[in-house]
């Protein structure tokens, strides 16, 4: 059951970050103007731009209470293994394996004992109900 609930709370986060990426993209799309995507050079900064505002958004809610709105409206909380919250350079660690092994990291959290995912294991954080 807390497979399903990490995995809710996880669609609930991106349905945010989506709308926030939609508002993030007006002041970008109005400095650079239509037809940005055609450079190459543009279209990675604005990939990096969406890219710095998700981490800004899921680590300021790691490190602040281990609840992203996704977590705490499942009940869940993100804290170390030994359950204090997690500090800025696991919320670093956890984020860029997140994003390295975004198509396998979420398998672990269905294979039994552990039912942790990748990410949670390199950053030596867990995932608990509240």
């Amino acid at each position: 059951m807390l497979s399903f609930k990490i995995l809710f709370a996880f669609f609930y986060d991106a349905l945010l970050l989506i709308a926030l990426w939609f508002v993030s993209a007006i002041p970008f799309v109005l400095w650079q103007g239509s037809g940005f995507e055609q450079d190459p050079v543009k279209l990675l900064a604005f990939q990096t731009y969406l890219l710095a505002i998700t981490y800004f958004y899921l680590s300021y809610f790691w490190t602040l209470n281990g609840q992203t709105p996704g977590l705490r409206v499942w009940h869940l909380r993100l804290l170390t293994n030994s359950d204090h919250l997690m500090n800025r350079y696991q919320a670093n660690l956890r984020f860029l394996s997140g994003i390295l092994l975004f198509t396998i990291g979420w398998i672990g959290l269905f294979i039994p004992p552990v039912k942790q995912t990748l990410q949670d294991r390199i950053s030596k954080t867990k995932i608990v109900a509240t």
